[in-house]
């Protein structure tokens, strides 16, 4: 973990792709569990949630020059995790109760979580010039936990 959003070229052209790669990879992910219309609505408020949590971050910071490469490496973090954890997600498909997803699945999921909390965390240490890894996790799981608690509201709010 060497590198930082520092080290991405400051590139709209390269945003936009992340993006379109995030919306795309989103979809897909989201597909086996809700409905297309929720699959949709849930990848674009998870897109706006990561950028608006980005902004904000910055801004406290007082870097906000630095939104196009973190934002960047964050969406390109999660469209290669993304594509990652899709055996993972189509495997998770036909259970109906915890007791049914096997082992490899859980560890597998939990070692990509961990993984990205990770990434997420030294990506945001980079870009917010925080001391430590450990902050910028923090930073992550708080991200994790809101883009949670945001996509169960929009779900009881949408479905009946």
């Amino acid at each position: 973990m060497q590198k930082g959003p520092e080290d991405l070229p400051a590139s709209a052209l390269l945003l936009w792709l992340c993006v379109i790669a995030y919306l795309l990879v989103g979809l897909i992910v989201a597909l086996p569990f809700y409905p297309f219309q929720l699959a949709i609505l849930q990848t674009g408020m998870e897109l706006a949630l990561l950028a608006g949590y980005t902004a904000l971050l910055l801004s406290w910071r007082g870097v906000r020059s630095r939104f196009t490469q973190t934002l960047s490496a964050l969406l390109g973090v999660g469209v290669i995790l993304g594509l990652l954890m899709l055996p993972l997600v189509y495997n998770l498909r036909g259970a109906d109760t915890p007791t049914e997803i096997p082992v490899y699945i859980t560890v597998g999921y939990l070692v990509l979580l961990g993984w990205l909390l990770t990434t997420y965390g030294n990506i945001l240490r980079s870009a917010l010039g925080l001391r430590t890894v450990a902050g910028g996790v923090g930073l992550a799981v708080l991200y994790l936990m809101v883009a949670a608690i945001a996509g169960e509201m929009l779900y009881t709010a949408i479905m009946p």
